[in-house]
């Protein structure tokens, strides 16, 4: 997820000096809708804020030691079992019922509360990437070749922090709130997999809500929009078959190696922004494979990577460019190819509901200079998808500061300054969307 897109900060300073400090361009009418957006909304009782913000406070000491020890052992897409285990761990001090081995590593539990109401999920993914950490901080992965790049140990904190926090509140609380723990996010499987495990529980819940880390906002600050808010992806797979041989008499082989690179080379220029009438896509190359030895050319090479689509006319138009230049090329060096399309995870759609309910939430609970508004979709991709296929759902974006690291990449740590308003918001969301007051397509 590193595509950058334009972000309205909602601040008390003028239009102009937000221009100068985030140096992007927006209407004045831009800016004045969503400040009203943002300030004019009262719905939670004076003393249901107070109360949120003083439990939140409490336990912040808690969630940043947590969110290190969860950053220490860093696990394999649906291997997260250490991870697994401390969630459940962590669940039970709570005194709740735990279930366990959900689509292989998964975990949920269920925050019942004492008045009636509706039923909303959360969720978190807990895998991490197949990266070595090069970060100097004490808590550093003790899992060789492989780190928390990409935030999941503060997705994980901030869902847990925020069950305690409801927990305390159950006498508050109204309805219920399911809370997932999903594994294999990175692998672009988990949540159809949890899915299918029956890990959103019955009744089906109304809503669910996650965040996801962002370098691209301060940190600490939320941030969402209404509709698409990630890019669908498809993974894929070339095969390149050729003619093997010798490494001193090249020209009695057919190299699929010389394929490869000339279809790795071409695949940059399928990538655009819409411009040149061809639709704004992201493809890319994370994988290739071929030879055994250095002497010797062999007889297959495959290269693996992805394709990223704001949308599904987008997507078929962006796959018959990548498999035409695919064939033309292999046809030209006379290679034989498969190509494999492994699988598919549906964009993000954020309920327009939801996303109003964010707003009015972020009001209510999160300080002004903590909040924006994202204008544009991400290239990024999220398997949450899956859900908001299925229900209505929000993901939402926390700030980890305009100097961290980008995502995936070995110097990327978590903010532990974002915790806060990761749970508080969090807490909020979960706590108005359970109130029977608040129905889905009623213009909440």
């Amino acid at each position: 997820m590193l595509t950058i897109f334009p972000v309205i900060m909602v601040m008390r300073q003028t239009t102009r000096f937000i221009k100068n400090q985030l140096h992007y361009k927006f209407g004045k009418s831009n800016f004045i809708s969503v400040s009203k957006k943002f300030t004019t909304l009262h719905f939670l009782e004076t003393g249901m804020r107070e109360t949120i913000r003083k439990e939140v406070a409490e336990l912040l000491e808690n969630a940043i030691e947590l969110r290190h020890r969860f950053h220490e052992i860093p696990e394999k897409s649906f291997e997260e079992k250490k991870t697994a285990q401390l969630v459940a761990h962590e669940l039970r001090k709570m005194g709740l019922t735990v279930e366990e081995g959900l689509a292989g590593t998964g975990v949920a539990t269920t925050i019942q509360g004492e008045r009636v109401g509706n039923t909303v999920a959360l969720r978190a993914d807990m895998d991490a990437l197949n990266i070595e950490e090069e970060t100097s901080t004490p808590y550093a992965s003790k899992h060789k070749g492989f780190s928390h790049c990409c935030g999941h140990d503060g997705h994980i904190v901030c869902a847990l922090e925020t069950t305690r926090v409801l927990v305390r509140l159950r006498k508050q609380l109204a309805g219920s709130v399911r809370v997932i723990f999903q594994p294999g996010e990175e692998n672009g499987t988990g949540a159809q997999e949890m899915i299918n495990a029956d890990a959103l529980g019955s009744p089906l819940p109304s809503a669910i809500f996650a965040l996801h880390a962002w370098p691209h906002l301060e940190s600490g600050v939320v941030a969402s929009k209404s509709g698409l808010i990630t890019s669908a992806i498809d993974y894929f797979r070339i095969t390149v078959k050729g003619k093997g041989g010798h490494g001193a008499r090249p020209h009695e082989s057919i190299s699929p190696i010389i394929g490869i690179a000339r279809i790795t080379e071409n695949i940059s220029a399928l990538s655009g922004k819409g411009d040149h009438d061809t639709p704004p896509c992201a493809v890319s190359v994370g994988m290739i494979s071929g030879g055994k030895q250095s002497n010797v050319i062999p007889d297959h090479a495959a290269i693996e990577g992805t394709i990223r689509s704001l949308n599904e006319t987008d997507r078929q138009q962006t796959v018959e460019r990548f498999s035409s230049m695919v064939k033309t090329i292999c046809s030209k060096e006379r290679l034989g190819f498969d190509i494999d399309f492994l699988k598919y995870c549906p964009p993000v759609q954020n309920h327009p509901d939801l996303y109003h309910l964010f707003e009015k939430v972020g009001a209510e609970l999160i300080i002004p200079e903590k909040r924006a508004y994202i204008t544009e979709q991400s290239m990024g991709s999220e398997d949450f998808g899956n859900f908001t296929q299925l229900l209505p759902g929000l993901l939402i974006r926390l700030g980890m500061g305009s100097s961290s690291p980008q995502l995936h990449t070995s110097k990327f740590d978590f903010s532990d300054a974002s915790l806060e308003t990761g749970i508080t918001i969090l807490v909020g969301l979960a706590m108005k969307a359970t109130e029977t007051d608040f129905k889905i397509g009623l213009g909440q």
